[in-house]
């Protein structure tokens, strides 16, 4: 099925707008969202929306909320996210710390509370396209772990993404890494099953 880019982000500006959404908040979702598609990472994509939707009504999302710094010490910030939309405090975090890093040659932020962060990559793309080198390690809460250590049995952490980006030069473009640090990223495991894609026995889909 082939749908118009476009329409989809007016249906998921909508979604967001009827939330609660202020009109900055709900085109920044939109446009993370589709790209994520766009960009063949169907996992961090509009396919999210119904887990966002949910989580509003239930208090676990909060619409049209801001990054905090909660500690300032120069070249290391401390921020909150209060529970608002990653697509907005994950682009309100990056500017704060490109800003000091402009100011003092590095940052180094720590960033807790945030709702879902989509494409990590975003975060990495918008510090190289302002001539950064970044590093972003992720964790999250709220999910069973469902990742064993190296070679461990049992399951005892989740997927941590991790992402690096370097920018583009005169003679190379922008490099961008990002993964989980397990074999597959639970979203792709959501974009599998809905897609019905047989899978080995054994493997992290068969096991969930």
């Amino acid at each position: 099925m082939k749908i118009d880019a476009e329409k989809l982000g007016a249906v998921v500006h909508a979604m967001c707008a009827h939330a609660g959404s202020d009109e900055r908040e709900a085109k920044l979702v939109a446009d993370n969202l589709v790209m994520a598609n766009l960009s063949g990472h169907d996992s961090h994509g509009v396919g999210m929306m119904p887990a966002y939707m949910t989580n509003v009504v239930d208090g676990l999302l909060k619409p049209n909320e801001h990054v905090e710094v909660t500690s300032d010490a120069g070249a290391i910030l401390q921020l909150d996210g209060n529970v608002g939309y990653g697509q907005v405090i994950g682009e309100e975090a990056m500017s704060l710390g490109i800003a000091r890093a402009r100011e003092l040659g590095v940052a180094v932020l720590a960033l807790r509370r945030s709702h879902h962060l989509g494409r990590i990559g975003s975060w990495g793309e918008q510090c190289a396209e302002a001539g950064m080198v970044s590093m972003h390690y992720v964790n999250s809460t709220g999910y069973r772990p469902i990742v064993a250590p190296f070679g461990g049995s049992d399951a005892r952490y989740i997927t941590n993404p991790y992402c690096t980006a370097v920018p583009a030069t005169k003679d190379t473009p922008a490099m961008v890494l990002d993964m989980a640090t397990s074999n597959i990223a639970m979203g792709k495991v959501r974009v599998a099953h809905n897609k019905g894609v047989a899978v080995p026995p054994g493997s992290l889909i068969d096991a969930l």
